[in-house]
């Protein structure tokens, strides 16, 4: 979680219903992303209906009043964002960068709203800030939800997904992998395969090229740098297969947002 210091916009749509708690919920319920609005002490009251979507949960009423965010032992034990949850309600613009939804919590709290519905896990940037009053005083806290990463499918191969997705920093190993949905490494790599079209290494291969490309557009550090921050070397054989996989050197990529 930092300071966030952009998307102006969604933070001056907000603010400029301050006062007026009604229009405060009907711009919410327009945006087409997530938002949980909380008074001063935490307590929800406000979902729109993009939340319940993601979320799954059958209606508002299930969680307006109910739920404390303050209070919530998973969010701020589990998840370990006590602290951060704490600058939120103390008024500060925050951003939880790739937070896991606490899916197995919300299947305990609340009914299902659907039977299929086929999310095994997801992970959120999460934009909080404060709604003020004239004498800058804060009425409400709202939190926009952006997910990042969504696994679906089968458990096995998404939990795969979300392991090789977690850890794409450190080096492959097929083992861990197979650990982590208790599979030998051959049925893991037969159904991984049969489900995806490529094996888990290719996987890690393209999840590696895609953090190599958020990296180089990066101008601010080198080429040789871009490719450090991402755990391999420039010298190494993730220069060619950047080529393979993009159709370009890496300095033309950058080259191409510039």
């Amino acid at each position: 979680m930092e300071q966030f210091r952009d998307n102006g916009d969604i933070l001056a749509s907000f603010q400029a219903v301050f006062g007026n708690e009604a229009a405060l919920f009907q711009v919410a319920e327009l945006f087409p992303v997530p938002i949980q609005i909380f008074t001063p002490d935490g307590m929800t009251v406000f979902v729109n209906r993009a939340l319940l979507e993601m979320w799954n949960i059958s209606d508002a009423s299930q969680i307006v009043g109910r739920y404390n965010l303050i209070q919530d032992p998973v969010v701020n034990e589990e998840l370990g964002l006590r602290e951060y949850v704490q600058r939120v309600f103390r008024g500060e613009v925050v951003r939880v960068r790739d937070a896991r939804l606490p899916l197995k919590a919300f299947s305990e709290w609340y009914r299902p709203r659907r039977s299929d519905y086929a999310v095994k896990s997801m992970y959120l940037d999460i934009l909080n800030f404060p709604i003020c009053d004239e004498s800058r005083r804060m009425t409400h806290v709202v939190s926009v939800f952006i997910p990042t990463r969504v696994y679906t499918g089968k458990s096995d191969v998404a939990k795969a997904k979300e392991y090789i997705e977690t850890h794409w920093l450190e080096a492959f190993d097929m083992d861990k992998v197979a650990q982590t949905v208790h599979l030998s490494r051959y049925h893991l790599a037969r159904l991984f395969k049969k489900q995806t079209g490529m094996t888990p290494y290719g996987y890690y291969q393209d999840v590696k090229i895609q953090k190599l490309k958020e990296a180089l557009r990066d101008s601010s550090v080198s080429v040789a740098q871009a490719f450090a921050s991402c755990g391999v070397a420039y010298s190494g054989n993730y220069a060619r297969l950047f080529r393979e996989k993009t159709g370009m050197t890496p300095t033309q990529y950058r080259k191409s947002f510039e």
